[in-house]
């Protein structure tokens, strides 16, 4: 981890999905006065601006298409929950880029930075006085055209049945070394960021963030036997599916793809990573608590 250096002129590039949310158009309003309160340029897309002046009314002046590169802004302002954070990742790619994740959505794990924080923010921003977190991500390799356009993923890969179908197998090998055939409705790879997603629904372990490893939890196993676990980040994890349907789903973060059910493909740690901006003070063991509620106990109310 390190901090954003102090600038005195900056650029932002802001990104939102195209979704209409509850009192945004006054929440954005406000955002949109801090930034010039604080000399902050910024651009948006123009099919995001295109939204903005559809949906709420509010005319862009600075919509452009700009290349999202360190060259040309100091970092990508998220505007959403941690789907629209996560979406950026197809935005920056292996720019380095920094993204800040401003949640006005519900849990908020990659996007933790609350509405009533913004001002604080955005003043760190300015002053240099927020951290830079380097969050790994998983590379998948196949024959898989649709996937080798972009075969990335922050929070994790995931392989399992269509629709009803009966449960698919899915046979595993690190570094070449057989591990085991998951009879089950799928298989999930998780990176210690998406560790607090569809994994732990599925009964795997948080990972702290910069741990090295990866969860791998099956979905609804059909040995009680199997469980989730933990496996170093510079393994190769080598995949093959078969089943009775025809085609399985596979996604990355929120991609999904349809593909035969005798598919073959592998995964190991990407080569760059997705750098994340964060409040300075903010821990991972804080974040949990917030958003898991973990030792909340009415006891401790009085």
């Amino acid at each position: 981890m390190y901090t954003l250096k102090k600038r005195s002129n900056m650029k932002v590039a802001l990104y939102g999905r195209p979704i209409k949310t509850k009192n945004f158009k006054a929440f954005y309003q406000n955002f949109i006065s801090i930034l010039d309160r604080q000399n902050i340029e910024y651009e948006l897309s123009k099919s995001y601006g295109a939204f903005l002046k559809e949906t709420y009314d509010i005319t862009c002046d600075s919509c452009t298409d700009s290349s999202l590169t360190p060259r040309n802004f100091s970092c990508l302002i998220s505007l959403g929950g941690d789907g629209t954070a996560l979406d950026t990742l197809l935005l920056v790619k292996d720019s380095g880029l920094p993204v800040m994740g401003v949640n006005l959505g519900r849990l908020g794990f990659l996007a933790n930075i609350q509405m009533n924080e913004v001002e604080e923010a955005l003043i760190a921003l300015k002053e240099g006085k927020t951290n830079i977190e380097k969050r790994v991500l998983l590379k998948i390799e196949s024959d898989i055209d649709e996937i080798n356009a972009f075969p990335y993923a922050l929070n994790d890969f995931v392989v399992q049945k269509r629709d009803t179908s009966a449960m698919i197998t899915v046979k595993t090998h690190l570094n070449g070394h057989f591990l085991n055939n998951y009879w089950a409705d799928g298989l999930i790879v998780a990176t210690p960021t998406g560790s607090s997603g569809y994994s732990l629904s599925c009964g795997g372990p948080l990972i702290f963030p910069g741990s090295k490893s990866f969860a791998i939890t099956p979905i609804a196993a059909h040995n009680l036997t199997v469980r989730p676990i933990v496996i170093p980040d510079l393994t190769v994890l080598e995949i093959e599916t078969s089943g009775r349907a025809d085609t399985v789903l596979i996604t990355l973060d929120s991609r999904s793809f349809i593909v035969p059910a005798n598919t073959k493909l592998s995964l190991k740690q990407a080569e760059f990573n997705f750098t994340m901006i964060q409040l300075s003070g903010t821990t991972y063991m804080e974040t949990i608590r917030n958003k898991l509620l973990w030792g909340a106990d009415r006891r401790d109310e009085g």
